[in-house]
């Protein structure tokens, strides 16, 4: 006999053998046992979660020969043939290949005969989203009104392109991915069940790769036996799947984060003479900057981690939080990026170039003048330069003629200017009131989430050398450590004695200066509002036209007809 697949060897014959679809298999065993059946069924999920299995087992369950049970028996002539796909009365249809609104008349033509052998006569359609809208119009009526021989069983990745008139006939049942657990110990359970030698963290990398499909897991594993001649182990995984060990990963953030050019480059030659599935590469740094976060801000260590927590401690600790977040963005643009690079390699190397040369808060520096530079020289070479871009004809010089210097006529004479840093204002603590807090905040030099906090602050006092902002709720969002750093900093820069700031919640914040902008925008946009209704023009389309005012925006408004 021919090798069988291990997907279809051990696919699940009984709703207890079903692997992480417990909601869906009890309800349908209630239902069974109770006698509550309806007449369609719908299952949706991903791939390989067990949509067509739970549709084959309630088949059974609907014509075992002991009866409608909950718990088919699996060795009456009805569970062997519907096991074995030869029971005269379950038709499975693929609707991809039977699109047509005929092919749809054809299958609805033996509706009304009674079943041959069996109890019901069950119709098992298969990825029905892929019928056309007129198919699905044949098959309203039926599916709404079949007879009472007869149940539909719908299957379909895609329940959206599904019409709503079919969906509304149907029980809904949503199959869930699976986690990497069970697929981890199906696997595993499957393998010693065939005394077949394996690697437990091999059949971690194959779980991983399945993406929550079963089915891919068992594919997986089917190629992974063969390809390590009946055993499974780890190097053979990993050169099979095209990963890489977890500790390049790790070494290889290690390196950006200490802006360590010289072994990140070391580290990045081994990693392109693997040669590995780079898209998968940057997804294991991304699951590793993910669970850096979780240890960050939540303070949980995922227990089915590859990573260990000493390392990601580590890099809890050594890495910003903020850091964290947008090597983590620029990780997950690479990976939608890296099928529009010239190649996967170079994709993968921008990104992690990328990584290593963006920093949170860091700025490209503005070019400094040489020192011999002066503005007569600066205008003599612009007015060179705007010359040759007016006369075309005139660029045909050598090389050494264009990149030469020009120097200025009268040189000497040109004074040379020295920049300096503009003096940052100064305030009394006294000054610093809710009533001025506008001309104060004006005066900060602060930007980005500092900025934001002052603007939604409130001034509550200014007292014996003490300054108290307060923040609503709402902003508590803007009160991070380093916010609130660079706000103080900033307060305590611009006032001329010493003092302290104290940041709170509390108080009535109507007055702010974010509250006081978007009252100043909220009427601005009422006045055009009724501007726009009085209007003449609109006024006579909207008499003779029934047209309607449907949006406001930058100063556009848009009539509806």
């Amino acid at each position: 006999m021919s090798y069988q697949a291990l997907a279809r060897q051990f696919r699940p014959q009984n709703f207890t053998e079903l692997v992480g679809q417990e909601h869906v298999s009890q309800a349908l065993i209630n239902g069974l046992e109770n006698d509550r059946i309806h007449h369609a069924f719908l299952f949706t999920g991903t791939r390989g979660v067990g949509k067509t299995t739970v549709a084959r087992i309630l088949a059974k369950a609907l014509n075992c020969e002991k009866g409608v049970t909950g718990s088919p028996c699996g060795v009456c002539s009805a569970c062997t043939q519907i096991s074995e796909g030869r029971f005269v009365d379950l038709v499975e249809v693929d609707a991809a290949s039977r699109t047509g609104v005929d092919d749809t008349r054809e299958l609805l033509e033996n509706v009304q005969y009674a079943p041959t052998s069996g109890r019901y006569k069950i119709y098992l359609i298969d990825e029905v989203h892929m019928f056309s809208k007129s198919s699905f119009n044949a098959l309203l009526k039926t599916l709404e009104e079949p007879p009472p021989h007869v149940k539909f069983l719908l299957a379909t990745t895609e329940p959206k392109k599904l019409p709503v008139t079919v969906l509304s006939r149907c029980l809904q049942f949503n199959l869930k991915r699976l986690s990497l657990t069970q697929i981890n110990n199906h696997l595993i359970k499957l393998l010693e069940l065939q005394n077949i030698a394996y690697d437990a963290s091999a059949i971690e990398l194959i779980a991983r790769a399945a993406e929550g499909s079963m089915r891919d897991g068992l594919s997986l594993l089917d190629q992974s036996i063969a390809f390590g001649a009946g055993n499974v182990k780890e190097e053979g995984v990993k050169l099979m799947l095209g990963t890489i060990d977890k500790n390049s990963v790790v070494d290889l953030l290690t390196y950006i984060a200490a802006k360590d050019a010289e072994n990140l480059s070391s580290q990045l030659q081994q990693i392109f003479e693997m040669s590995p599935d780079y898209a998968l590469f940057l997804n294991d740094m991304a699951l590793l900057l993910h669970e850096i976060s979780l240890l960050q801000i939540l303070n949980k260590y995922v227990e089915s981690s590859r990573f260990d927590k000493q390392t990601l401690v580590k890099f809890a600790q050594g890495i910003s939080h903020e850091q964290v977040q947008l090597y983590y963005q620029i990780v997950i643009k690479g990976q939608e990026e890296i099928n529009l690079a010239p190649d996967s390699k170079t994709g993968f190397e921008m990104t992690i170039l990328r990584l290593f040369a963006f920093k949170i808060g860091q700025f490209p520096t503005a070019e400094k003048k040489t020192p011999e530079s002066t503005p007569g020289q600066l205008n003599q070479q612009q007015n060179t330069t705007q010359s040759t871009i007016n006369q075309p004809n005139q660029t045909n010089h050598t090389n050494s003629a264009q990149n030469s210097r020009v120097e200025p006529i009268y040189q000497e004479q040109t004074p040379t200017v020295q920049e300096t840093p503009p003096v940052q204002q100064q305030f009394n603590l006294n000054e610093i009131t809710q009533t001025n807090w506008a001309t104060i905040f004006n005066a900060l030099p602060i930007r980005g989430t500092a900025r934001e906090l002052a603007r939604n602050s409130l001034v509550m006092s200014n007292d014996k050398g003490k300054l108290v902002l307060s923040v609503d709720k709402q902003t508590h969002a803007f009160m991070t450590d380093r916010a609130c750093k660079n706000l103080k900093k900033a307060l305590q820069d611009c006032v001329r004695e010493t003092i302290a700031v104290e940041i709170c919640e509390g108080g009535d914040h109507s007055q702010t200066i974010a509250r006081t902008e978007q009252l100043i925008q909220d009427t601005n946009v009422q006045e055009t509002k009724q501007k726009v209704s009085q209007n003449p023009f609109v006024q006579n389309m909207q008499e003779n036209f029934d047209a309607q005012v449907i949006q406001i925006k930058d100063g556009q408004n848009f009539l509806e007809v």
